[in-house]
């Protein structure tokens, strides 16, 4: 831990105003908001299976990350080391323990997919580059070391392997029961798991936010596969442009009411954290394409 510690020291050394902003920039394309965008992107407009793939590898692979958060808690290296300073535009999205890196692993999920699917080989470096290059803002940005981007990364590159690899095996539909009762399973555990560790005095309490956001939002998408799956089944067709551009936007906003309008409820209460992921997650996944389907129907007949 010195070692990483210290190699932090270095790289504060180089700090300027410049390299901040960049950096700052940079470390924002591994953000859930960035993510989710791209899944409604892939999933109501362009390829389902796709964004079944890249959604499978980064609630799977987040709720590995946030139960090793709760399980090693590690601390950020500011706190361990209070002569380290954090970029201060960074601390805000700094929640949780620091190993693995959150950050990390969302921008391992959308660009260690892209990588591993596209052809071009400039291409698979760009996305390569990309997550890289996340990974180590956060350690410029000061607010993980080089072991917590490093176990995020491998982490989240073998559920991007693993994943992309069985999905073939089970999308002809005989396993959507399996498949979304294990991820159901896994996201539930996640939830009961933190707060067995929260109420035994294990954790921080105010630690485990992030536990149940990741929860919620699995078991969201795993109710929303499988409904989707098994009673809908929509085409991401659409007969003009503008009915594309419709889709994202009234579908983005939808989600954002659920996401950060019940936020104002209670804000960093576990429930209205669990609640307001999995609706957002149903959403999505579910229940905004059930409704501009039947839309869609309607305005052709």
């Amino acid at each position: 831990m010195e070692t990483a510690l210290e190699l932090l020291r270095k790289i504060e050394g180089i700090r300027n105003p410049v390299l901040d902003f960049i950096f700052q920039t940079v470390t924002r394309l591994g953000e859930e908001l960035i993510i989710f965008g791209v899944i409604c992107l892939l999933y109501w407009c362009l390829n389902k299976d796709a964004a079944y793939k890249l959604g499978m590898i980064f609630f799977a692979s987040g709720i590995a990350v946030q139960g090793l958060k709760v399980t090693f808690r590690i601390e950020r290296p500011f706190v361990l080391d209070p002569t380290l300073q954090p970029v201060p535009s960074a601390i805000e999205a700094a929640t949780g323990y620091s190993f693995p890196s959150g950050h990390t692993q969302g921008a391992t999920s959308l660009y260690g997919y892209f990588a591993y699917t596209v052809k071009q080989k400039w291409l698979k470096l760009v996305f390569i580059l990309a997550f890289v290059a996340v990974a180590f803002s956060r350690m410029y940005l000061g607010v993980h070391t080089i072991f917590d981007v490093s176990v995020s990364l491998v982490v989240t590159l073998l559920t991007v392997i693993l994943i992309s690899k069985l999905y073939s095996a089970f999308a002809c539909g005989k396993y959507d029961v399996i498949v979304s009762s294990v991820l159901a399973a896994v996201s539930i555990l996640l939830c009961i798991y933190s707060f067995i560790l929260a109420k035994t005095g294990y954790v921080d309490a105010a630690q485990i936010n992030d536990c149940f956001k990741s929860g919620g939002a699995g078991l969201g998408f795993a109710l929303g596969f499988y409904l989707e799956r098994r009673y809908l089944r929509f085409d991401v067709k659409a007969p003009k442009i503008y009915i594309h551009v419709l889709k994202m936007v009234l579908g983005i906003a939808g989600a954002l009411v659920f996401k950060s309008g019940l936020k104002l409820i209670a804000e960093g209460n576990l429930i209205v954290d669990f609640v307001r992921y999995f609706l957002t997650l149903l959403w999505v996944i579910y229940l905004f394409p059930l409704l501009f389907t039947k839309a869609l129907k309607r305005s052709a007949d």
